[in-house]
């Protein structure tokens, strides 16, 4: 019976030295710097995006308490930021530094729209 075991375990690693590896993946390709440039952009932009979102987020629950609702500009407003930073990400993602900034300095001009219509600086 030992002599079995033995044979089967001896087998197994005579077997597992023949199979073939399993290829190594690529390694991932660096960012250039105008990339890593617009992703750091896109990542101040989305995050003081989101800060202004959630206290217009605030305002608004306050207004519906009082049975009065955020005007339909600043709705507008921050659809057309969210769909300016999606646009944005797509082109990170896809690597076109160039749409990316477009699409940043649109949402950039919106959100500083959206944050006077808001009240704020």
């Amino acid at each position: 019976m030992k002599n079995l075991v033995s044979l089967v375990l001896a087998a197994g690693v005579i077997y597992a030295q023949d199979a073939p590896r399993p290829p190594v993946p690529a390694p991932a390709q660096s960012k250039s710097q105008p990339q890593k440039d617009v992703q750091r952009r896109l990542v101040l932009i989305a995050t003081r995006a989101v800060a202004n979102f959630r206290s217009a987020d605030s305002i608004e629950a306050n207004l519906n308490a009082q049975g009065h609702s955020l005007h339909p500009q600043i709705v507008a407003l921050r659809l057309q930021i969210e769909a300016a930073l999606d646009e944005a990400q797509k082109a990170v993602d896809r690597a076109d530094p160039a749409a990316a900034n477009e699409a940043l300095d649109r949402a950039q001009a919106l959100l500083q729209r959206y944050i006077q219509r808001l009240g704020g600086a």
